[in-house]
Order: C-alpha cells, then sequence, then structure tokens
C-alpha cells in the first residue's frame, strides 16, 4: 500500500461529517500527495508531506492524551495540519558550492513560494474549513500545532499558552509532529529539524 492509498482509507474510513468528501476530493487537484514536507528539513523529498502527515497520525495514536478525542478528530488533526504547505513548494535549478571540491554546481532544489501567505497554522485551518467544518478544539490545535515555533509566539503573542490551557489537543498534537519529525530526521541522518532555526514552511519558509 502506498502512503496516499493509506492516507485515503483513513481518511474515508475515520472522517466521514460532512464536507469531508469535498475536502479529499479538493486534495486529489493539488500537489499534497507529490508535495515535499519541507525544502531542506524533515520530509524534503516528493511524497514526504503525505508521509510526514501519516507519521503524525501514527504518533497521535499513542498519544495518552489524544485518547480523550475521537478517532475522527484524532484524523483531522494529524493529517491535515500541514495542508498548508499543498502547492507552496516547487522545483527549481539552483546553484551551491561543492564542499568538497570548493566549486559552484547546478542542481534541482525545493523552493518555498508561498501563494497565499496567510501563516502556517491559520492557512491550514482556512484551507480545511473551505470544505470541511471544524470543531473549536481541531481549530485550536490544528493553528497551534508549531507550538513555540510559531512565528506569532515568537513575536510575543500570548494565545498559545491561552490555546494549550484550554484545549489538551494542542500539546498533543504539537508534541506528535516533533516526535515524527524527529523520527524523519533519524531515519535520514540529518540533525534536529528544529534544531537552531525555524521548522520548514514557517518562519524561514524552507
Amino acid at each position: 500500500m502506498t502512503s496516499k492509498e493509506r492516507f485515503v482509507e483513513i481518511f474515508r474510513s475515520q472522517v466521514t461529517r460532512p464536507g469531508a468528501g469535498e475536502l479529499l476530493a479538493w486534495l486529489e487537484t493539488t500537489d499534497f500527495f507529490e508535495a515535499p514536507a519541507g525544502a531542506k528539513h524533515h520530509g524534503a523529498y516528493p511524497g514526504g508531506l503525505v508521509d510526514h502527515s501519516l507519521n503524525v497520525y501514527d504518533q497521535l495514536l499513542i498519544d495518552l492524551d489524544a485518547r480523550a478525542y475521537s478517532m475522527e478528530t484524532r484524523a483531522v488533526c494529524a493529517l491535515l495540519h500541514d495542508v498548508c504547505k499543498a502547492g507552496a513548494y516547487h522545483l527549481e535549478g539552483r546553484r551551491r558550492k561543492n564542499p568538497d571540491t570548493g566549486r559552484w554546481e547546478d542542481y534541482r532544489g525545493y523552493v518555498f513560494r508561498d501563494p497565499l501567505p496567510l501563516g502556517h497554522g491559520e492557512k491550514s485551518v482556512f484551507l480545511i474549513q473551505r470544505h470541511m467544518e471544524l470543531s473549536d478544539e481541531e481549530a485550536l490545535a490544528i493553528r497551534w500545532h508549531m507550538g513555540a515555533y510559531d512565528e506569532a509566539y515568537r513575536g510575543g503573542s500570548r494565545a498559545l499558552g491561552a490555546a494549550m490551557d484550554c484545549c489538551a489537543l494542542v500539546l498533543a498534537l504539537h508534541q506528535a509532529d516533533m516526535r515524527a519529525s524527529q523520527e524523519e530526521k533519524r531515519e535520514r541522518g540529518m540533525p534536529h529539524p528544529y534544531g537552531g532555526g525555524a521548522a520548514d514552511g514557517c518562519a524561514e519558509g524552507v
């Protein structure tokens, strides 16, 4: 079973509210199933976005705090938290210096260029609710899934703390996202995805 097939199977079996079919049909019109999760951090390869979404789903299933929520809510939050990245990464010719030879070389790499720069979690909530309603807790969790790496929090917003205080799912989704990213990094022999910089597709747009 491919990652896309698993995603679709989980989504169809667990997300049954009005608009779910329309949302899935819309995803098919985007590059969601072919896009990377980032340009140079975790999931920086074709299909990395759907792989990461499934990894977050698996992590959220084992989170003790998240077990208080329905399977549908967990599937919605995990599978769709990064839908904002669809259509935002573009393969282009780039230049880099080879560290071994010291010479410049051409290569094909991903460039982050967001056609609808609403923010990270904010954009995911907006795109989902074009097709399907979210509960307040689902919207909060998706909006703030970046945790302390969210641009608004880094700019001084106190809303993240308030969201975590009133909704355990906010922290649960953030931690599931972090664990999934860490595992993806370890599998590819790369450093921690949030070590010393912003996460993919947010503050640095990488």
